[in-house]
Protein backbone atom coordinates (compact mmCIF):
# COMPACT_ATOMS: atom_id res chain seq x y z
CA UNK A 1 0.00 0.00 0.00
CA UNK A 2 2.92 2.20 -0.51
CA UNK A 3 5.67 2.61 -2.95
CA UNK A 4 5.75 -1.38 -3.14
CA UNK A 5 5.19 -2.54 -6.89
CA UNK A 6 1.76 -3.08 -8.31
CA UNK A 7 0.53 -2.31 -4.95
CA UNK A 8 -2.19 0.41 -4.51
CA UNK A 9 -0.54 3.71 -3.48
CA UNK A 10 -1.21 5.82 -0.10
CA UNK A 11 0.53 9.39 0.60
CA UNK A 12 2.10 7.35 3.26
CA UNK A 13 3.24 3.59 3.81
CA UNK A 14 1.50 1.89 6.41
CA UNK A 15 1.16 1.09 9.83
CA UNK A 16 0.39 -2.88 10.81
CA UNK A 17 -0.90 -3.51 14.07
CA UNK A 18 -0.58 -7.01 14.17
CA UNK A 19 2.32 -9.26 13.22
CA UNK A 20 3.87 -11.96 15.18
CA UNK A 21 6.63 -14.04 15.21
CA UNK A 22 6.26 -17.49 13.93
CA UNK A 23 9.33 -20.45 13.97
CA UNK A 24 9.07 -24.08 13.69
CA UNK A 25 9.27 -25.84 16.96
CA UNK A 26 12.43 -28.17 16.04
CA UNK A 27 14.09 -24.11 16.07
CA UNK A 28 12.78 -22.28 19.06
CA UNK A 29 15.28 -23.44 21.13
CA UNK A 30 18.17 -22.12 19.02
CA UNK A 31 16.12 -18.64 18.54
CA UNK A 32 14.32 -18.05 22.08
CA UNK A 33 16.42 -19.98 24.50
CA UNK A 34 16.61 -23.80 26.09
CA UNK A 35 13.39 -23.42 27.92
CA UNK A 36 12.22 -23.22 24.22
CA UNK A 37 14.04 -26.42 23.21
CA UNK A 38 12.43 -28.26 25.86
CA UNK A 39 8.66 -27.48 25.11
CA UNK A 40 9.32 -27.86 21.63
CA UNK A 41 10.54 -31.85 22.49
CA UNK A 42 7.46 -32.13 25.55
CA UNK A 43 4.85 -30.71 22.88
CA UNK A 44 5.47 -32.65 20.17
CA UNK A 45 2.66 -34.63 19.60
CA UNK A 46 0.22 -31.61 20.19
CA UNK A 47 1.84 -29.25 17.52
CA UNK A 48 1.89 -32.44 15.33
CA UNK A 49 -1.54 -33.07 15.66
CA UNK A 50 -2.06 -29.04 14.23
CA UNK A 51 -0.84 -30.23 11.22
CA UNK A 52 1.63 -30.25 9.00
CA UNK A 53 2.75 -26.89 7.36
CA UNK A 54 0.85 -25.42 9.94
CA UNK A 55 3.79 -24.96 12.65
CA UNK A 56 5.70 -28.75 12.34
CA UNK A 57 8.02 -28.01 9.53
CA UNK A 58 10.40 -30.65 10.20
CA UNK A 59 12.66 -29.78 7.17
CA UNK A 60 12.67 -26.27 7.62
CA UNK A 61 16.12 -25.21 8.28
CA UNK A 62 15.75 -21.45 8.25
CA UNK A 63 13.72 -18.45 7.10
CA UNK A 64 14.80 -18.97 3.71
CA UNK A 65 11.70 -18.39 1.44
CA UNK A 66 12.43 -16.19 -1.81
CA UNK A 67 11.30 -12.79 -0.72
CA UNK A 68 9.23 -11.33 -3.47
CA UNK A 69 6.38 -9.33 -3.44
CA UNK A 70 3.79 -12.63 -4.52
CA UNK A 71 5.33 -14.58 -1.71
CA UNK A 72 5.03 -11.93 1.08
CA UNK A 73 1.17 -11.17 0.05
CA UNK A 74 0.73 -15.63 -0.23
CA UNK A 75 2.92 -17.80 1.42
CA UNK A 76 2.04 -18.16 5.13
CA UNK A 77 3.06 -19.81 8.49
CA UNK A 78 6.59 -20.59 8.99
CA UNK A 79 7.28 -20.96 5.41
CA UNK A 80 6.56 -17.03 5.06
CA UNK A 81 9.99 -15.08 4.24
CA UNK A 82 10.67 -12.72 7.61
CA UNK A 83 8.38 -15.43 9.71
CA UNK A 84 10.97 -15.32 12.19
CA UNK A 85 14.51 -13.66 11.28
CA UNK A 86 13.36 -10.19 11.96
CA UNK A 87 16.07 -8.75 9.91
CA UNK A 88 14.50 -10.39 6.93
CA UNK A 89 10.77 -9.22 8.17
CA UNK A 90 12.34 -6.02 7.69
CA UNK A 91 12.52 -6.75 3.91
CA UNK A 92 9.25 -8.21 3.52
CA UNK A 93 7.45 -5.14 5.46
CA UNK A 94 9.16 -3.18 2.72
CA UNK A 95 7.70 -5.19 -0.37
CA UNK A 96 4.65 -5.11 2.02
CA UNK A 97 4.79 -1.10 2.19
CA UNK A 98 4.66 -1.26 6.10
CA UNK A 99 6.58 1.38 7.77
CA UNK A 100 6.18 -0.10 11.28
CA UNK A 101 4.31 -3.20 12.40
CA UNK A 102 3.57 -4.56 16.28
CA UNK A 103 4.72 -8.18 16.81
CA UNK A 104 2.74 -10.43 19.15
CA UNK A 105 3.84 -13.58 20.00
CA UNK A 106 2.97 -17.27 19.09
CA UNK A 107 5.82 -19.24 21.34
CA UNK A 108 5.40 -16.60 23.79
CA UNK A 109 1.68 -18.35 24.20
CA UNK A 110 2.79 -21.49 25.56
CA UNK A 111 4.35 -19.64 28.42
CA UNK A 112 1.08 -17.67 29.08
CA UNK A 113 -0.62 -21.07 28.82
CA UNK A 114 1.68 -22.66 31.09
CA UNK A 115 1.70 -20.15 33.64
CA UNK A 116 -2.33 -20.36 33.67
CA UNK A 117 -3.25 -23.84 33.84
CA UNK A 118 -6.19 -23.66 35.63
CA UNK A 119 -7.89 -20.88 33.39
CA UNK A 120 -6.08 -21.56 30.17
CA UNK A 121 -8.63 -24.03 28.23
CA UNK A 122 -8.13 -27.30 26.60
CA UNK A 123 -4.58 -26.61 25.59
CA UNK A 124 -3.82 -26.00 29.02
CA UNK A 125 -5.57 -28.69 30.07
CA UNK A 126 -3.63 -30.87 27.21
CA UNK A 127 -0.55 -29.51 28.16
CA UNK A 128 -0.85 -30.53 31.56
CA UNK A 129 -1.63 -34.25 30.63
CA UNK A 130 1.20 -33.89 28.12
CA UNK A 131 3.38 -33.15 31.12
CA UNK A 132 2.30 -35.90 33.47
CA UNK A 133 1.71 -35.32 37.04
CA UNK A 134 3.85 -31.66 37.51
CA UNK A 135 2.40 -30.40 40.12
CA UNK A 136 0.90 -26.92 38.84
CA UNK A 137 3.27 -24.42 40.69
CA UNK A 138 5.98 -26.22 38.13
CA UNK A 139 3.94 -26.21 35.49
CA UNK A 140 3.70 -22.02 36.32
CA UNK A 141 7.28 -21.55 36.58
CA UNK A 142 8.20 -23.16 33.58
CA UNK A 143 5.75 -20.50 32.14
CA UNK A 144 7.26 -17.96 33.68
CA UNK A 145 10.30 -19.03 32.42
CA UNK A 146 9.31 -19.35 28.83
CA UNK A 147 7.57 -15.98 29.17
CA UNK A 148 11.08 -14.37 30.34
CA UNK A 149 12.76 -15.92 26.64
CA UNK A 150 10.04 -14.07 24.78
CA UNK A 151 10.67 -10.98 26.45
CA UNK A 152 14.22 -11.49 26.32
CA UNK A 153 13.75 -12.13 22.56
CA UNK A 154 11.39 -9.33 22.12
CA UNK A 155 14.46 -6.71 23.83
CA UNK A 156 16.61 -8.32 20.95
CA UNK A 157 14.20 -7.38 18.05
CA UNK A 158 13.59 -3.94 18.95
CA UNK A 159 17.15 -3.43 19.31
CA UNK A 160 17.12 -3.93 15.17
CA UNK A 161 15.16 -1.40 14.43
CA UNK A 162 13.27 0.37 17.39
CA UNK A 163 11.37 2.69 15.02
CA UNK A 164 9.69 -0.08 12.61
CA UNK A 165 9.59 -3.42 14.58
CA UNK A 166 7.54 -3.06 17.77
CA UNK A 167 7.67 -6.48 19.88
CA UNK A 168 5.14 -6.89 22.50
CA UNK A 169 6.05 -7.81 25.74
CA UNK A 170 4.17 -9.68 27.54
CA UNK A 171 3.70 -10.27 32.11
CA UNK A 172 3.97 -13.21 34.21
CA UNK A 173 0.75 -13.15 35.96
CA UNK A 174 1.37 -10.52 38.32
CA UNK A 175 0.32 -11.33 41.99
CA UNK A 176 -0.39 -7.81 42.74
CA UNK A 177 -0.36 -4.07 41.90
CA UNK A 178 3.25 -3.47 42.75
CA UNK A 179 4.69 -6.55 41.07
CA UNK A 180 2.34 -5.55 37.93
CA UNK A 181 3.84 -2.32 38.01
CA UNK A 182 7.57 -3.59 38.64
CA UNK A 183 7.00 -6.01 35.42
CA UNK A 184 5.32 -3.54 33.33
CA UNK A 185 8.28 -0.83 34.37
CA UNK A 186 11.30 -3.68 33.56
CA UNK A 187 9.96 -4.37 30.42
CA UNK A 188 9.54 -0.26 29.39
CA UNK A 189 13.10 0.13 30.99
CA UNK A 190 14.86 -2.45 29.11
CA UNK A 191 12.98 -0.63 25.80
CA UNK A 192 9.85 -2.52 24.92
CA UNK A 193 6.97 -0.41 23.33
CA UNK A 194 4.06 -2.42 24.26
CA UNK A 195 2.72 -4.62 27.00
CA UNK A 196 0.20 -7.46 26.35
CA UNK A 197 -1.88 -8.23 29.42
CA UNK A 198 -4.90 -10.85 30.01
CA UNK A 199 -7.92 -9.72 29.84
CA UNK A 200 -10.03 -12.79 31.08
CA UNK A 201 -9.59 -12.61 34.80
CA UNK A 202 -8.87 -9.65 37.30
CA UNK A 203 -5.60 -7.74 36.38
CA UNK A 204 -3.11 -8.66 39.34
CA UNK A 205 -6.34 -9.94 41.13
CA UNK A 206 -8.22 -6.17 40.70
CA UNK A 207 -10.90 -4.55 38.90
CA UNK A 208 -8.95 -2.81 35.19
CA UNK A 209 -11.02 0.33 37.08
CA UNK A 210 -9.95 0.30 40.95
CA UNK A 211 -8.01 2.80 41.55
CA UNK A 212 -4.99 0.97 43.50
CA UNK A 213 -3.90 0.29 39.69
CA UNK A 214 -3.85 3.60 38.30
CA UNK A 215 0.30 3.81 39.23
CA UNK A 216 -0.14 0.94 36.21
CA UNK A 217 -2.16 2.81 33.67
CA UNK A 218 -0.49 6.04 34.87
CA UNK A 219 2.96 4.55 33.86
CA UNK A 220 1.81 3.50 31.04
CA UNK A 221 0.24 6.53 29.59
CA UNK A 222 2.90 8.69 30.73
CA UNK A 223 5.81 6.51 28.93
CA UNK A 224 3.00 6.54 25.92
CA UNK A 225 3.54 2.90 25.83
CA UNK A 226 -0.12 1.11 24.70
CA UNK A 227 -1.68 -2.23 26.46
CA UNK A 228 -2.79 -4.94 24.33
CA UNK A 229 -5.85 -7.32 24.45
CA UNK A 230 -4.81 -10.35 21.86
CA UNK A 231 -6.64 -13.09 20.90
CA UNK A 232 -5.47 -15.87 23.09
CA UNK A 233 -5.19 -13.37 26.42
CA UNK A 234 -8.48 -14.00 27.75
CA UNK A 235 -7.51 -16.72 29.73
CA UNK A 236 -10.06 -17.67 32.82
CA UNK A 237 -12.72 -15.69 31.17
CA UNK A 238 -15.03 -18.40 31.21
CA UNK A 239 -15.00 -20.73 34.09
CA UNK A 240 -15.11 -23.83 32.08
CA UNK A 241 -14.86 -25.06 28.31
CA UNK A 242 -17.56 -27.42 28.71
CA UNK A 243 -19.62 -24.27 26.61
CA UNK A 244 -17.83 -25.62 23.39
CA UNK A 245 -18.04 -29.09 23.60
CA UNK A 246 -21.17 -30.16 21.17
CA UNK A 247 -20.50 -31.65 18.36
CA UNK A 248 -21.48 -28.53 16.07
CA UNK A 249 -18.20 -26.97 17.58
CA UNK A 250 -15.98 -29.92 16.98
CA UNK A 251 -12.48 -27.86 15.16
CA UNK A 252 -11.51 -29.18 12.05
CA UNK A 253 -8.28 -27.82 12.77
CA UNK A 254 -6.43 -27.11 16.10
CA UNK A 255 -4.89 -23.49 16.35
CA UNK A 256 -2.61 -22.00 19.47
CA UNK A 257 -4.62 -18.93 19.62
CA UNK A 258 -7.97 -20.24 18.95
CA UNK A 259 -10.58 -23.22 17.36
CA UNK A 260 -11.53 -23.10 14.01
CA UNK A 261 -15.16 -23.38 14.32
CA UNK A 262 -18.61 -21.42 14.95
CA UNK A 263 -18.17 -21.24 18.35
CA UNK A 264 -14.25 -19.80 18.97
CA UNK A 265 -14.30 -17.22 16.20
CA UNK A 266 -18.08 -16.05 17.35
CA UNK A 267 -16.74 -15.44 21.20
CA UNK A 268 -13.32 -13.99 20.71
CA UNK A 269 -14.51 -10.35 21.71
CA UNK A 270 -16.34 -11.34 24.46
CA UNK A 271 -13.62 -10.59 27.24
CA UNK A 272 -12.26 -8.02 26.01
CA UNK A 273 -15.40 -6.48 25.25
CA UNK A 274 -16.50 -6.63 28.74
CA UNK A 275 -12.54 -5.84 29.93
CA UNK A 276 -13.56 -2.23 28.14
CA UNK A 277 -16.54 -2.11 29.82
CA UNK A 278 -15.43 -1.78 33.35
CA UNK A 279 -12.05 0.47 32.38
CA UNK A 280 -14.59 2.72 30.49
CA UNK A 281 -17.29 3.53 33.17
CA UNK A 282 -14.99 2.59 36.05
CA UNK A 283 -13.27 6.20 34.82
CA UNK A 284 -9.94 4.86 33.94
CA UNK A 285 -9.49 6.85 30.24
CA UNK A 286 -11.24 9.71 32.24
CA UNK A 287 -7.84 9.82 34.94
CA UNK A 288 -5.30 8.56 32.29
CA UNK A 289 -6.81 10.57 29.22
CA UNK A 290 -3.29 9.43 27.31
CA UNK A 291 -3.72 6.26 27.94
CA UNK A 292 -3.82 3.46 24.42
CA UNK A 293 -5.60 0.59 24.28
CA UNK A 294 -5.39 -1.76 21.71
CA UNK A 295 -7.77 -4.90 20.82
CA UNK A 296 -5.84 -6.70 18.34
CA UNK A 297 -7.20 -9.78 16.44
CA UNK A 298 -10.39 -9.74 18.50
CA UNK A 299 -12.38 -8.07 15.40
CA UNK A 300 -14.53 -4.94 15.39
CA UNK A 301 -18.04 -5.73 14.87
CA UNK A 302 -18.64 -5.05 18.55
CA UNK A 303 -17.29 -1.89 19.15
CA UNK A 304 -19.92 0.13 17.74
CA UNK A 305 -23.02 -1.79 19.77
CA UNK A 306 -20.47 -1.55 22.85
CA UNK A 307 -20.58 2.39 22.27
CA UNK A 308 -24.19 2.52 21.89
CA UNK A 309 -24.70 0.13 25.16
CA UNK A 310 -22.62 2.48 27.15
CA UNK A 311 -24.02 5.63 26.01
CA UNK A 312 -27.33 4.78 26.62
CA UNK A 313 -27.09 3.10 29.63
CA UNK A 314 -25.38 7.14 31.05
CA UNK A 315 -26.84 8.94 29.38
CA UNK A 316 -30.49 7.72 29.92
CA UNK A 317 -29.88 6.35 33.25
CA UNK A 318 -27.08 7.15 35.11
CA UNK A 319 -26.08 10.89 34.10
CA UNK A 320 -26.59 11.89 37.63
CA UNK A 321 -24.19 9.31 39.19
CA UNK A 322 -21.34 9.14 36.79
CA UNK A 323 -20.73 12.90 36.58
CA UNK A 324 -17.68 13.36 38.57
CA UNK A 325 -16.71 10.20 37.22
CA UNK A 326 -16.92 10.64 33.59
CA UNK A 327 -16.74 13.92 31.50
CA UNK A 328 -16.87 12.61 28.00
CA UNK A 329 -19.46 9.95 26.64
CA UNK A 330 -18.31 6.41 26.50
CA UNK A 331 -18.18 6.54 23.22
CA UNK A 332 -15.80 9.83 23.24
CA UNK A 333 -13.02 7.69 25.62
CA UNK A 334 -13.26 4.80 23.10
CA UNK A 335 -12.88 6.56 20.06
CA UNK A 336 -9.81 8.17 21.92
CA UNK A 337 -8.00 5.92 23.17
CA UNK A 338 -8.75 2.55 21.45
CA UNK A 339 -8.12 0.73 18.57
CA UNK A 340 -9.78 -2.37 16.99
CA UNK A 341 -8.75 -4.70 13.93
CA UNK A 342 -11.52 -5.99 12.33
CA UNK A 343 -11.16 -9.59 10.81
CA UNK A 344 -10.26 -8.29 7.34
CA UNK A 345 -11.24 -11.41 5.23
CA UNK A 346 -14.85 -11.65 6.66
CA UNK A 347 -16.50 -7.85 8.13
CA UNK A 348 -17.62 -5.24 6.10
CA UNK A 349 -15.19 -2.71 7.25
CA UNK A 350 -16.65 -0.16 5.16
CA UNK A 351 -20.52 -0.82 7.17
CA UNK A 352 -18.38 -0.37 10.72
CA UNK A 353 -17.09 3.14 9.32
CA UNK A 354 -20.25 4.00 7.26
CA UNK A 355 -22.50 3.08 10.77
CA UNK A 356 -20.65 4.60 13.50
CA UNK A 357 -19.13 7.93 11.80
CA UNK A 358 -18.23 9.04 15.52
CA UNK A 359 -15.72 5.66 16.00
CA UNK A 360 -14.17 6.13 12.56
CA UNK A 361 -10.80 6.80 14.67
CA UNK A 362 -10.74 3.04 16.07
CA UNK A 363 -10.27 0.88 13.14
CA UNK A 364 -7.24 0.11 12.27
CA UNK A 365 -5.30 -2.08 9.42
CA UNK A 366 -3.50 -5.29 10.21
CA UNK A 367 -2.10 -8.55 8.50
CA UNK A 368 -1.35 -10.87 11.08
CA UNK A 369 1.67 -11.85 8.96
CA UNK A 370 2.71 -14.39 8.73
CA UNK A 371 -0.88 -15.94 10.01
CA UNK A 372 -3.14 -17.53 7.56
CA UNK A 373 -6.49 -15.78 9.29
CA UNK A 374 -5.01 -12.16 7.72
CA UNK A 375 -5.66 -13.84 4.68
CA UNK A 376 -3.33 -13.52 1.03
CA UNK A 377 -3.52 -9.80 -0.58
CA UNK A 378 -5.82 -8.31 2.40
CA UNK A 379 -3.95 -5.11 1.06
CA UNK A 380 -6.00 -4.93 -1.99
CA UNK A 381 -9.01 -5.84 -0.51
CA UNK A 382 -9.31 -3.61 2.15
CA UNK A 383 -8.30 -1.08 -0.14
CA UNK A 384 -10.76 -1.90 -3.13
CA UNK A 385 -13.60 -2.55 0.05
CA UNK A 386 -12.34 1.17 1.64
CA UNK A 387 -12.00 2.84 -1.44
CA UNK A 388 -15.44 4.45 -2.23
CA UNK A 389 -15.62 6.38 1.55
CA UNK A 390 -12.90 8.30 -0.27
CA UNK A 391 -9.36 9.17 0.72
CA UNK A 392 -10.19 10.15 4.61
CA UNK A 393 -11.31 7.39 5.33
CA UNK A 394 -8.42 5.25 3.53
CA UNK A 395 -5.53 6.94 5.26
CA UNK A 396 -7.64 6.60 8.53
CA UNK A 397 -7.57 2.96 8.33
CA UNK A 398 -4.11 2.03 6.60
CA UNK A 399 -2.43 5.26 8.80
CA UNK A 400 -3.30 7.77 10.95
CA UNK A 401 -5.48 5.31 13.27
CA UNK A 402 -2.76 3.13 13.83
CA UNK A 403 -0.55 5.46 15.05
CA UNK A 404 -1.49 5.10 18.51
CA UNK A 405 -0.90 2.26 18.57
CA UNK A 406 2.89 3.12 17.76
CA UNK A 407 3.64 6.43 18.55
Amino acid sequence: MADAPGEPALLERTIDVDGHEFAPPHLWGGIFGPVAARLAEVCAPMIKAMGEDYIERPGQTADDAPMTVENVWTLRHTGAPGAFDMKRRLEAMDLMGVERQLVFPSYGLWGQILSTPEGGGPIAASLSRIMGSLPVEEMRAIGFAATDEWNDWCVRTAALAPDRLRPVGMLKAPRDPDDLLFQTRSLIDRGLKGILINTGSPLAGLSPASELLDPFWALLAGRNVPVFAHVGSDLGFLSTPEWSKAAAFAPNKISLELGFEPYSLASTHLAVEHFLMVTVLGGVFERHPALRFGAIELGAHWLGPLADNLDMWIEKVFARRTKDILSLKPSEYLARNVRVTPHNIVEPVDLWFSRYPRLASCYCYSTDYPHIEGGTHVNRRMYDLLAPLGGDILRKYFVENGKWLLP
